[in-house]
């Protein structure tokens, strides 16, 4: 059976249970083989054919464009629901993106006028930042009506992009310590345990960094998986990430580049459960602090 006859076969448990097919050798085709496939099928059929992306759009509008209907129309027209909530997302965000440019200049004077309603500020303090803020809101609300930095335009495989989005989380760092002044350098050697060294007061901070695309951060390494990989084996299980692997752990959020500015040395702490899954709410002190920084170069 080839893929396309096997996807079509399979698409409902596809949709419903990607990770059924990850190591079973009873299977023709692997949970990477079907992403692919699917993946370069919707690049095909929707990405580079704007009237059938227009026609997905309509069926969507007939659900009320609810997103718990997403995976019906995926089932219907053969595709991975994950690509399709892409497409549709940046479908609307586009549209989206175009009415605020249009209305730029009004929206932000608006925005500006609500925060300071909010806040309450004095009128010189008022004076003093209004234009300058009025500036970095017009180049934020670019990035929020896009939905963020745009991810794989060009249709890179599956498991190619994860790497690549990891390399992504590392530079988006590094180019960010960088620009506020530290002396910072990325380590090449894949098999280290951090990720970037920051030379600070005479002192080497070991880094490790991590792309986030949600409010969960983990300090816990994945689980190794991909095609003749066993993911269950004890080996291939993530680890916990400790102050003997690095000093600093640093959350980039890939969507808009906020930065997580975590010292190990807390979480070692923390007991194994807690560390799996934590919100970004729980670490909101560490969110874009670069004094840990100059506090970890004290120890």
């Amino acid at each position: 059976m080839n893929i396309k006859e096997f996807v079509e076969e399979n698409i409902v448990e596809i949709n419903s249970y990607i990770s059924n097919f990850k190591s079973d050798k009873k299977r023709e085709y692997t949970d990477i083989d079907i992403k692919n496939y699917l993946k370069s099928k919707i690049f095909d059929e929707l990405y580079m054919e704007p009237n059938n992306r227009e026609e997905i759009i309509k069926e969507f509008a007939k659900y009320d464009y609810r997103k718990s209907n997403i995976e019906e129309i995926a089932n219907k027209y053969i595709y991975y629901k994950q690509d399709l909530l892409k497409l549709i997302e940046q479908t609307i965000f586009s549209e989206v993106n175009m009415k605020v440019e249009e209305n730029e200049v009004e929206i932000v004077d608006s925005l500006v006028t609500n925060i300071f309603n909010t806040i309450g500020i004095e009128e010189g303090k008022k004076r003093y930042v209004v234009s300058d803020l009025k500036k970095v809101l017009a180049k934020s609300l670019f990035i929020a009506s896009t939905n963020g930095f745009p991810t794989n335009l060009i249709n890179v495989e599956s498991g190619i992009m994860t790497a690549n989005a990891g390399d992504s989380a590392q530079f988006l760092f590094l180019s960010r310590a960088i620009l506020a002044g530290y002396n910072a350098s990325n380590v090449d050697v894949r098999s280290s345990r951090y990720d970037t060294i920051i030379d600070y007061k005479g002192k080497l901070l070991k880094v490790q960094v991590k792309g986030i695309s949600s409010d969960i951060i983990s300090f816990k390494d994945r689980d190794r998986g991909g095609q003749g990989i066993d993911h269950t084996h004890e080996r291939n299980k993530g680890k916990r990430i400790t102050s003997k692997d690095c000093d600093i752990y640093v959350a980039v959020d890939k969507q808009v580049g906020i930065c997580y500015i975590i010292p190990m040395n807390i979480i070692d702490t923390w007991p194994f459960e807690k560390i799996i899954s934590v919100k970004t709410s729980e670490l909101a002190e560490y969110k874009e602090n670069w004094k840990i920084i100059d506090s970890m170069a004290l120890i």
